[in-house]
């Protein structure tokens, strides 16, 4: 500490270059605004109560920070003390809060105290403090929306996200949530121009994407079918569960309306209700920015994948209370796949204001119109039940099979709002609603052969439908989160409730041919689009839910959930919690089940910190699945809704390095689950008349997966980053007493690699990329990789002008050997020009 004898006292223990993020967190500040910049230096303080010119000394030591004030300013005032992880602001707020005094930053890493404002009967004025920068315009007055800040990664040119919402309802340090965890930035999706969710999550350590159809894709995580999709960390959605599947008839969500994407791996039965073995994805929207912006984007690739994108938002009145944000996408692309084709427009909109010192709302509306091809696979044979290759011909990789009228299309419209209050720095209340409404229409052919493997010609049937179909969900969810000081110590509780209604339906009316030759069916029935007339004779035509009756598919769930996190010792927590869900599905049966959560973590170091965590799985059928053979008539079909049960396990260490600009992590999982749910590949992809295409199950007796993540994120020096990771995955499907693997396609090993550098001086403006996917040999198919390559120019300080190279060696690849083959793109590129002003 030094001391100034000019009537001013220094805390001093500044050494670091590199700026911390700020949150304004100060209880008592009025108006007070602070920079963001792209890292937030978190660290854990003990500060005992006393007075506050020691206090404020002990933080500056601990904090690495500059706290500059008048001597006479701290005179007689005490301190309650401080305990726990914090940013350097944070820190400071929380310390002054009782006192009188706020502070304003002075330097990258300096502080400086003044007298809070008082009115004119000598109270002390409470005001709105935001976080004001690139990290998007929350409204930091309250702990909701300051923490949600820190989330966003738009504008912080990094490639590592320090903050996720998807380990908890509210933002938490990626190094306090005792799971595996991947934040997906707004960089990193820029700099490969993704603009799909399937393409994002092919960029996520330990993640396996078995089908590359853009909207209706496939990812595995441990070895699992990933199901849970979240936004803004609210109640779930499921992206496979029958005709209320997100992905049926409609797709992932369009990325244009989110800044960012979050995968954690492993079961989540704690926050999202559903302990699926495999994880949870969330995606983040964008929020309204503090200052007036207009950015637009324009791409050109492969295919003639044309796009164009416009975002504006800004304060929309003088003290910046009120802020907006508007989004609006187009895209006309077609595919390497022949007739494969998306044609899709998006509108987003989202308003917040500050209703108080304590009180944000938010809400808004997304609209996307969606009509594609989504076929995007090679159906040359299915297993088991084609004749022998030499009798069928071998169309190329980029030929679907799939007769060039199909289409799907869908409109889907989401209302969402949002609500949170502080009742202290140390509590706050938030309560997120959201509402989706889809309408959705397919007209689909398939053709199959099933004749004796010896014929010359061979023949089989041509099975075409067409599909109407609605579903709409409505989402709540609430929690409440605080702190409170017990034995000297600080401790963290929270409790939450989520509920959710989902009802769908459809008409599915089917015509199927016999006896078609493959001749036959690419000369002709390939192209011939069925008539109104024709479509008007198939079965089950003008029939609405006919397995389900006219109410459609009805289901529910709620659940209630808490968790009591206690530091029993300086660098020790300790965190115990549970889940209660209950399910209804369609047929008005129920199922509840408690479900426990514990979880430990140690801070080794102020960088480094170990964990523990122990989850059970509970997999409620939501609705049903088909189990057995298929049958032509939907009644002589058995269902079942037998919930799946199981534990996981996993430990691992996270390190914040370069100040928190670099994040590293390692853990090691083991996963058990019984009663599972596998798809019958051998009868392959059959119709149901109102459950839609699928595949019959069968039941294996216990799962297991096993195996260790290592990732790495963020910067190696002020101008070289990296997003590195690797997945080691072992799984064993015990439906015997030997057992295989749970995905005969999937590899046990995975590595991601990903690393861009700003060259300095003349190039400065000059940003170069390049990385590669690595994925290892499985049962069914050989290893490969795939190299990609960026180069972006700003050509001034509005216009950036920037390419993409995918699968640079033009690899050929198989990402999964189901009866449907699914290949990797070729060889692909995308141009982009944006403009920010």
């Amino acid at each position: 500490m030094k001391i100034v004898q000019a009537g001013k006292a220094v805390v001093a223990g500044f050494h670091t270059v590199i700026p911390a993020t700020l949150l304004a967190t100060t209880a008592l500040g009025a108006g007070i605004v602070m920079p963001t910049s792209a890292y937030a230096q978190v660290r854990s303080y003990v500060v005992p109560a006393g007075p506050l010119a020691v206090a404020l000394n002990r933080l500056g030591e601990a904090a690495d920070i500059e706290i500059i004030y008048d001597a006479e300013l701290t005179n007689g005032i005490a301190s309650s003390g401080l305990q726990g992880s914090y940013s350097p602001a944070e820190a400071l707020s929380r310390l002054l809060v009782g006192t009188g005094l706020t502070f304003r930053q002075s330097g990258a890493r300096s502080y400086t105290l003044e007298r809070a404002p008082r009115s004119a009967e000598g109270a002390v004025q409470l005001g709105p403090v935001r976080v004001e920068g690139a990290n998007a315009a929350a409204s930091a007055n309250g702990t909701d929306g300051a923490d949600l800040a820190l989330t966003m990664t738009e504008g912080t040119k990094s490639l590592a996200g320090q903050y996720a919402q998807v380990g908890g309802k509210s933002a938490e340090r990626l190094r306090d949530i005792p799971r595996s965890v991947t934040v997906l930035t707004a960089q990193e999706i820029e700099d490969k121009d993704i603009t799909t969710v399937t393409s994002a999550l092919d960029q996520v350590t330990g993640i396996y994407v078995a089908s590359y159809n853009a909207r209706t894709p496939v990812f595995y995580s441990r070895g699992f079918l990933m199901q849970n999709l979240t936004i803004d960390g609210g109640s779930p959605m499921r992206m496979h569960d029958g005709l209320q599947s997100i992905i049926n008839g409609v797709g992932l969500p369009n990325l244009l309306a989110y800044d960012h994407v979050e995968v954690m791996r492993g079961a989540d039965g704690l926050y999202s209700g559903n302990g699926d073995a495999s994880g949870t994805v969330n995606l983040v929207r964008k929020r309204p920015t503090d200052k007036r912006q207009i950015k637009f984007a324009a791409y050109a690739g492969s295919w003639d994948n044309y796009r164009a994108e416009l975002d504006m938002g800004g304060p929309l009145n003088a003290s910046g209370t009120l802020r907006a944000r508007v989004v609006a996408g187009w895209q006309d692309a077609d595919s390497y796949f022949t007739g494969a084709y998306t044609k899709d427009k998006l509108g987003y909109g989202i308003i917040e204001w500050d209703a108080g010192a304590h009180t944000t709302l938010s809400a808004g509306v997304s609209y996307d119109d969606l009509n594609t091809q989504k076929y995007e696979r090679t159906l040359a044979w299915r297993a088991g039940s084609l004749g022998t290759p030499e009798n069928l011909p071998i169309l190329s990789k980029r030929d679907s099979w799939m007769p060039e009228w199909d289409y799907d299309k869908a409109q889907t419209l989401q209302y969402f709002a949002k609500a949170s209050h502080d009742f202290s720095p140390d509590w706050n209340l938030t309560v997120n609603v959201t509402r989706n409404e889809v309408d959705s229409d397919e007209l689909y052919g398939y053709y199959g052969i099933g004749i004796n493997s010896d014929a010359a010609v061979p023949s089989g049937f041509f099975m075409r439908w067409m599909s109407h179909g609605y579903s709409h969900q409505t989402m709540a969810d609430a929690n409440l989160k605080g702190k409170f000081t017990l034995f000297g110590r600080q401790h963290d509780v929270a409790v939450g409730a989520n509920w959710s209604r989902s009802a769908a339906n459809s008409t599915n009316p089917i015509g199927s041919i016999a006896g078609v030759t493959v001749d036959d069916y690419l000369t002709y029935y390939r192209y011939t689009k069925p008539t109104a007339a024709e479509i008007s004779t198939w079965s089950g035509y003008g029939e609405w839910g006919s397995v389900y009756g006219e109410d459609g598919w009805v289901t529910s769930r709620y659940g209630f959930w808490g968790t009591l996190g206690m530091h029993i010792a300086d660098p020790v927590k300790v965190t115990v919690g549970g889940r209660y869900s209950r399910n209804e599905n369609f047929r008005g049966q129920t199922i509840g089940k408690f479900v426990p959560y514990a979880a430990v973590t140690y801070d080794v170091s102020p960088d480094w910190t170990t964990y523990a965590s122990y989850s059970e799985i509970f997999e409620p059928m939501q609705n049903i699945v088909p189990i057995g053979q298929w049958h032509e008539d939907a009644t002589q079909i058995s269902f079942s809704d037998k919930p799946t049960t199981g534990r996981n396990f996993e430990g691992g260490v996270k390190g914040d390095l370069n100040g928190g600009a670099l994040q590293a992590a390692f853990s090691v999982f083991y996963i058990e689950k019984n009663n599972v749910y596998v798809n019958d590949e051998t009868q392959g992809q059959v119709v149901i008349p109102g459950y839609g295409t699928t595949y019959m199950q069968r039941v294996a007796k216990l799962q297991t997966s096993k195996g260790f993540d290592a990732e790495l994120k963020g910067a190696l020096t002020q101008n070289w980053q990296i997003s590195a990771g690797y997945t080691f995955n072992v799984t064993k499907n015990k439906e015997d007493d030997e057992g295989g693997p749970i995905l005969l396609w999937a590899p046990k090993h995975s590595a991601r690699v990903w690393s861009t550098y700003q060259l300095p001086d003349a190039l400065e403006g000059l940003r170069l990329g390049a990385g590669v996917r690595v994925f290892g040999n499985s049962d069914l198919r050989k290893g490969y990789a795939v190299i990609g390559a960026s180069a972006d120019y700003e050509i001034n300080r509005h216009l950036t002008l920037g390419v993409y190279l995918d699968n640079l060696a033009n690899k050929t690849y198989r990402v999964s050997t189901s009866s449907a083959a699914t290949y990797g793109n070729p060889r692909n590129f995308m141009v982009t020009l944006r403009g920010t002003y």
